[in-house]
């Protein structure tokens, strides 16, 4: 599917935030139906691009989605999981859960995904999606990757994913650009070999 251009989907993204705002705090039905045709335009405008996508009603002031990956190094290699949407590698995790923090978001993602068993150890990065050479996407995200210490259990999969495996930095399969890049990698690897630097952040 092609990826919209940068430039409309921020423009997209424009329009629905400023209709959900007001949707959630305009108070008569006249402004209202002007809002939810705003929300609708912020759809029609990705149509030539992604046929069948439609923008979710999220009410109230638009937030970035928040993503959370974990980086798993046991024995000098990653675990990275195959997704079944694409057929490509990446980082266990995914969107965050109302209701947990976000390295406990990353812990439950491994387990779920790899049957392995974690702990957060180090917040890696706290990144702005669209500033590291990702492709575009509709979601607006803030990506966050967790070191993690292996416990314990045993690899299974989930309905999402097709298999796992360990890694070593310089035999890294081909991974989905969407969710991590080999970049993630590499800096978690330096991080497991010098655990004192710093969280980077944008």
């Amino acid at each position: 599917m092609e990826s919209a251009p940068t430039d409309l989907l921020a423009l997209s993204r424009e329009i629905k935030g400023i209709a959900e705002t007001g949707l959630r705090y305009g108070d008569n039905d006249f402004d209202r139906e002007r809002y939810k045709r705003l929300h609708q335009i912020a759809s029609e405008l990705m149509v030539s691009h992604l046929p069948d996508f439609r923008w979710p009603v999220e009410l109230g002031y638009p937030t970035p989605k928040l993503d959370a990956r974990a980086a798993v190094i046991d024995d000098g290699r990653i675990l990275l999981v195959r997704e079944a949407t694409n057929g490509l590698w990446t980082l266990p995790g995914g969107w965050t859960d109302a209701g947990h923090t976000p390295a406990e978001n990353a812990v439950r993602e491994v387990k779920e995904e790899s049957g392995y068993e974690v702990e957060a150890t180090k917040l890696i990065a706290v990144w702005d999606k669209t500033r590291h050479d990702h492709p575009p996407e509709p979601e607006y995200a803030y990506k966050m990757i967790f070191a993690c210490r292996l416990l314990g259990g045993e690899p299974q999969t989930d309905h999402e994913i097709l298999e796992l495996g360990w890694f070593a930095p310089d035999d890294l399969p081909e991974m989905c650009p969407h969710r991590a890049s080999p970049d993630y990698v590499h800096l978690a690897f330096r991080h497991h070999a010098d655990p004192s630097l710093p969280t980077e952040f944008d």
